[in-house]
């Protein structure tokens, strides 16, 4: 470009003109201004630690670092973590431990019991400002972290941004589900806060941990111990908390792959009736996290009230008695909620 500008003011020059200084000046403000702004953006280029926690995924393992490897972003470090894996994960770690991006290894000597333990160790090894948790049996287009890396930088304000993902079994055959109400390839912007009592409440919409990249800082806000005492569940309680320091940024691109497995942690566990005890502690949680009263609360309450009904559990009273905030819905209740969805649904797009 700078080739290109001297040409033009030399040929300024040539001609006579008067005001070859300010015409080289113009032009040069012009061609800057095609320059992408995300390209100019990312030349930041901030630190992303990249958490692999691992537990017997060994036959994962090459897929998920080699995926991390061959992002075209390439400013990472590898932070690895086994949580005393009892298949060959550890010969496998070891395959990558000298690889310049690897910056720690960290092996257990007894299983913590939960997975969310090891992001919080995880994090606290991290030195990047940005957190990429990259779960042991997933993978990632090589434009993953790009593309986040862009909007986060780009969007101060946000906490956290992630992409839709591409499922797939356990043999790397696609599978075709989305579980996302947007699609496209928009980007979204959401206000964090609204993003969590419209959207989170419902489900976890943010359903697996190698979707996202986020602060480091707005994790430093939330508070840890919550999240960490669950064993399937504790990523809906993380992501929700999150979404409360800052705005959601959603990716509508399927730049994530997530396996899918008989060991899958949180998603539809509210449906299906699985660990209806961390769904019911976590659902309390939100009540005073995301302080519902009012209207939303009665939503809220409505929502649960009529899934836990429709549940396969086989206690419902007990739970109705301990969590009665959020399942001691009355049947006005379950009306305006199913109501608010038809309306949501058959107005979508349109206001």
């Amino acid at each position: 470009m700078q080739t290109k500008v001297r040409n033009h003011f030399q040929f300024c020059k040539k001609k006579g003109l008067k005001f070859g200084y300010l015409i080289y000046i113009m032009y040069l403000c012009r061609q800057i201004s095609r320059y992408d702004s995300n390209y100019l953006q990312v030349m930041k280029q901030p630190l992303v630690s990249v958490i692999v926690p691992n537990y017997n995924h060994a036959r994962f393992l090459n897929e998920r670092i080699d995926s991390i490897l061959n992002q075209t972003y390439k400013k990472f470090e590898i932070i690895i973590l086994d949580d005393k894996s009892t298949d060959s994960s550890i010969d496998i770690i070891n395959q990558y431990r000298n690889n310049h991006h690897v910056s720690k290894v960290i092996l257990n000597d007894h299983n913590s019991g939960s997975p969310f333990k090891q992001w919080a160790k995880g994090i606290e090894a991290a030195k990047g400002e940005l957190i990429w948790i990259a779960e042991s049996d997933d993978s990632a287009l090589p434009i993953f972290l790009e593309n986040l890396v862009i909007e986060l930088v780009n969007n101060p304000k946000a906490a956290l941004a992630f992409s839709h993902s591409i499922f797939m079994d356990t043999e790397s055959r696609i599978i075709d589900r989305d579980l996302h109400t947007n699609s496209g390839n928009s980007i979204i912007r959401h206000d964090g806060k609204i993003f969590a009592r419209k959207t989170m409440t419902k489900r976890c919409y943010i359903y697996n941990a190698s979707m996202v990249v986020f602060h480091r800082t707005a994790y430093n806000k939330i508070e840890k111990s919550t999240y960490q005492q669950f064993k399937s569940c504790g990523d809906w309680a993380f992501w929700t908390a999150m979404c409360q320091q800052g705005d959601v940024i959603e990716v509508c691109n399927k730049f994530s792959k997530f396996r899918v497995n008989q060991e899958g942690a949180t998603i539809n566990a509210s449906r299906t009736g699985n660990d209806w005890n961390e769904v019911s502690f976590i659902l309390a949680y939100f009540i005073e996290l995301l302080k519902l009263k009012g209207f939303n609360l009665i939503l809220f309450r409505g929502k649960w009230t009529r899934d836990l009904q429709l549940s396969r559990v086989n206690d419902k009273q007990y739970l109705v008695n301990k969590y009665p905030m959020v399942f001691g819905g009355s049947k006005i209740d379950i009306f305006l909620y199913r109501l608010s969805e038809f309306l949501i649904r058959t107005f979508r797009g349109v206001i």
